[in-house]
């Protein structure tokens, strides 16, 4: 964790600088990495850091690269019917009863599938109902 926070602060600090880094290994010896000097026995370590990140060069200039675009299956839409107005209000009127009737009774214990049985019904409501207001 302190080498990658090490890491880090390294490749976000100045294009190039060096500094001077202490290793030393705390009691369960585990490498510790810090840029004060320790009390105890340590390694000193001359680092240079070099950016040569296009990124990281203010003057470099921005290239922007459009995402790919994801290819849609294969999948045709289904045509509407074109229904008479009659047909389309029979329709309405069937899924309107369909959906109040099993709204009524709970016909199953397990409650996710009336909920999700019911959001189909009003579903199926909906989109005949909004056709015949629409008529088409």
């Amino acid at each position: 964790m302190v080498r990658l926070l090490l890491l880090c602060s390294l490749m976000l600090s100045e294009s190039v600088f060096a500094t001077q880094v202490f290793q030393y290994r705390d009691e369960s010896g585990q490498p510790i990495f810090s840029d004060t000097k320790p009390e105890g026995p340590h390694q000193s370590i001359d680092i240079e850091i070099k950016n040569d990140y296009k990124w990281h060069k203010p003057d470099a200039p921005l290239k922007y690269t459009k995402p790919k675009s994801r290819k849609k299956k294969n999948k045709r839409k289904k045509k509407t019917q074109r229904l008479s107005l009659a047909e389309l209000q029979g329709k309405c009127e069937s899924a309107r009863y369909r959906y109040q009737r099993y709204r009524g009774t709970r016909n199953s214990s397990d409650w996710g599938k009336y909920q999700a049985t019911l959001t189909r019904y009003a579903s199926k409501r909906d989109y005949w109902c909004s056709r015949v207001l629409k008529r088409k």
